[in-house]
């Protein structure tokens, strides 16, 4: 009878057999949590996430007549001395003769047999079993019955058919956003779900979210898979929800903050890119682009680098928090597909494709006369922190 098996198990099995046939050398127990989490659509642990699904992939090997596959999982940087404790236990139990070696010894002797195996072709057929097997099983039936309903969310339509993204990174990007919002509600750290949310009040709230030390944690544990949803719903939200959806949200942050009528009308102005914010940005840039160099006025836009809903009145109007650009280039930094550090160089998202790098004639490491100081490197870190698209 083989060994009862997990969606987690069959999925590490097919990454050290990968592994294994092709010669790529041992994996790290982080490396395997990190492709496990990207497989899986969720967080795997390296430290304690693991024992159990390798404990039975070997035991299955056992079974097979194999070598046990557990033994091409390691410990970073792991010292001569430590080596095979991990797979140590496990090895005595399913051959009792290494009880008489150490546990490195027993570790190489078993890393011997598995690079002289000729046979991996059964683990290969019994997982192939398992996948056919799986198409017929009703949960996989339910995930796909799942997933065509994914098809009438519109944010997951716009990721198929906007972005490069493939349908299964569409349907964990659309799963993180909502299981991010959701947890964030129940914490506190947002008031409202980030579906209900307009354009202005994601710009508020999202880099709140990104603050927040448990979604960090979560984060860092995702391999930067939730960061990267929230920055993608950003960018859906600004290119499709119209133009005027965050008035309201825009003027009662200002009203919030009793200013002046003249106050008023230079924030209101700012936050649409005209007024003192905009003369200041032409001054301070002759006029010009800083991308193409054209100085037509009404093909120029001042942006924001750290965007108006998180900004302070001050930095509202800031000469340094700005940039001049024409109006598609603004758009590209608006929605975090380009930005710079503070020597002018510019990074591209790989969302812009290719081709339209050529038509817009970007390539990386371009520089640009930003004229940047100490204040406003602080806002260009904010830009590629939490806006750029990697």
């Amino acid at each position: 009878m083989k060994q009862t098996m997990k969606d987690i198990d069959y999925a590490l099995a097919r990454i050290l057999l990968d592994t294994i046939v092709k010669k790529k050398g041992k994996l790290s127990y982080k490396e395997i949590a990190e492709k496990l989490t990207a497989i899986l659509g969720r967080s795997i642990n390296p430290h304690f996430g693991l024992s159990g699904p390798l404990a039975n992939v070997s035991t299955l090997c056992f079974e097979l007549g194999l070598p046990l596959i557990s033994a091409y999982a390691t410990y970073s940087n792991v010292t001569s001395a430590a080596a095979g404790k991990g797979f140590y236990d496990l090895a005595c139990d399913l051959k009792p003769e290494y009880r008489a070696m150490t546990p490195a010894d027993a570790w190489k002797a078993e890393l011997q047999r598995i690079q002289q195996c000729t046979e991996w072709d059964r683990l290969n057929q019994y997982l192939e079993e398992h996948d056919g097997k799986l198409s017929q099983d009703p949960r996989k039936n339910e995930l796909e019955h799942k997933r065509g309903r994914m098809q009438e969310d519109p944010f997951y339509r716009w990721l198929t058919q906007t972005t490069v993204l493939s349908e299964n990174s569409a349907y964990k990007y659309t799963l993180a956003v909502d299981t991010v919002s959701k947890e964030m509600l129940s914490l506190g750290v947002i008031t409202l779900s980030l579906r209900e949310m307009n354009s202005f009040e994601l710009d508020k709230y999202i880099p709140r979210i990104l603050r927040n030390e448990q979604f960090a944690n979560k984060n860092k544990r995702g391999n930067n898979m939730y960061s990267n949803a929230l920055k993608q719903f950003r960018y859906y939200a600004h290119t499709e929800m119209p133009e005027n959806e965050g008035i309201l949200g825009l003027e009662r942050e200002i009203d919030a903050a009793n200013p002046t009528v003249t106050e008023r009308q230079a924030l209101v102005l700012s936050r649409i890119g005209q007024g003192v914010f905009r003369q200041s940005l032409f001054e301070k840039y002759n006029g010009k682009c800083i991308i193409t160099g054209i100085d037509h006025p009404r093909l120029l836009v001042a942006s924001h680098i750290k965007p108006w809903a998180v900004s302070s009145n001050e930095e509202r109007l800031a000469v340094d928090n700005g940039l001049l650009l024409s109006a598609t280039y603004d758009r590209l930094f608006d929605n975090g597909l380009i930005t710079f550090d503070h020597n002018g160089q510019i990074f591209l998202s790989a969302l812009i494709g290719r081709d339209n790098l050529k038509r817009l004639q970007l390539s990386p490491g371009m520089q640009f006369s930003i004229k940047a100081n100490s204040s406003m490197k602080s806002y260009l870190e904010y830009h590629a922190d939490v806006l750029f698209i990697r």
